[in-house]
């Protein structure tokens, strides 16, 4: 299954989200904002990134361009994630989910993206 990487700079969403995915089989790895977050991508054989939207430090969208601007990580499929509308740069972003979701959903985009991994 997929190394994902999970950034949410709430401790206990992203620990939930990680239990969901390992429960479906994949890895968690954890970040508690972008920054953060894109070191763990540059560091380890990251499968797809989960991220929230609205994080202090670097927020959501603005780690999806720094790893669609890496030529190391520009393959890697991110996954914003919001409560709030979002807009999406085709260009930085694979997926958006909006606040609630499905487990089901989060878990079918996970696996439908790392198996689409250029």
């Amino acid at each position: 299954m997929a190394k994902v990487l999970i950034v949410d700079d709430d401790s206990q969403l992203m620990e939930a989200t990680a239990a969901l995915l390992e429960s479906g089989g994949h890895t968690a790895v954890r970040a508690r904002n972008g920054a953060e977050g894109l070191r763990q991508a540059k560091a380890q054989a990251i499968d797809v990134v989960v991220t929230d939207y609205m994080m202090p430090v670097m927020d959501g969208l603005q780690l999806a361009r720094a790893i669609a601007s890496d030529p190391a990580l520009s393959g890697l499929p991110v996954v914003l994630v919001s409560a709030v509308a979002t807009a999406r740069s085709a260009t930085a972003v694979s997926a958006c989910l909006r606040k609630p979701f499905a487990a089901s959903q989060l878990l079918e985009l996970v696996t439908r993206l790392a198996v689409h991994r250029p």
